[in-house]
């Protein structure tokens, strides 16, 4: 029917989603002089160490690239979500999510610290576009939403990635790329394509 999802489709992008985290979590940097690996979000906290992100436009833009991954993973997960039960799990998820990328307690006695200020922005972000995405986003915008938020993903991991990448070159002794940085763009342009399917399949309805 014309407002049908593809056959086997939820469970696809969810494969797809869960992908992208494990992405995230698996090394995003290799050392090459020390067995040190740094998935995505320990990688944003070594950028966030040199002074010169300081003064970028915004400021810790190379963190904030990184970070802003799990932002869109949230809004992602509320996106696909449907059903009841599907919605209580991207529920408990997203906020699983959120609270993790909180900063540590010390934010509370250090307000002005801009790296604890981009994390909790990003963190209080990711719990309301991703409660918003998951309880009021219009059906006729999801599938465009998820296409759009797949791709910009992408562009986000590559520029992130090779901001912090360089960062890292002036302050240790050069690295690589890990898996991880891989798993997430596959990811995202797989969830590109499903985006574009459903699309597709909601306009021009199969025979």
């Amino acid at each position: 029917m014309r407002g049908n999802r593809p056959p086997g489709h939820a469970l696809l992008q969810f494969s797809l989603l869960m992908t992208l985290l494990a992405g995230l979590l698996l090394p995003w940097l290799l050392a090459p002089n020390a067995p040190m690996t740094l998935n995505a979000y320990d990688l944003a906290e070594w950028a966030s160490l040199h002074p010169a992100q300081r003064a970028t436009n915004p400021p810790l833009l190379a963190p904030l690239l990184l970070r802003a991954q799990l932002l869109i993973l949230c809004v992602l997960v509320g996106l696909v979500a449907r059903g009841k039960l599907e919605k209580r799990a991207a529920a408990l998820v997203i906020f699983t999510l959120a609270v993790a990328q909180l900063p540590p307690i010390e934010f509370v006695n250090d307000i002005g610290n801009l790296n604890y200020r981009q994390q909790f922005g990003l963190a209080l972000s990711s719990l309301l576009l991703g409660m918003a995405a998951l309880c009021w986003m219009d059906a006729r915008w999801r599938r465009l939403f998820v296409a759009g938020l797949s791709l910009l993903g992408a562009l986000t991991t590559l520029a992130g990635a090779s901001l912090a990448l360089d960062v890292f070159a002036s302050l240790a002794s050069g690295g690589s790329a890990g898996l991880g940085i891989w798993i997430v763009l596959a990811s995202y342009c797989c969830l590109f394509v499903t985006g574009l399917r459903t699309l597709f399949f909601h306009i021009l309805p199969p025979p």
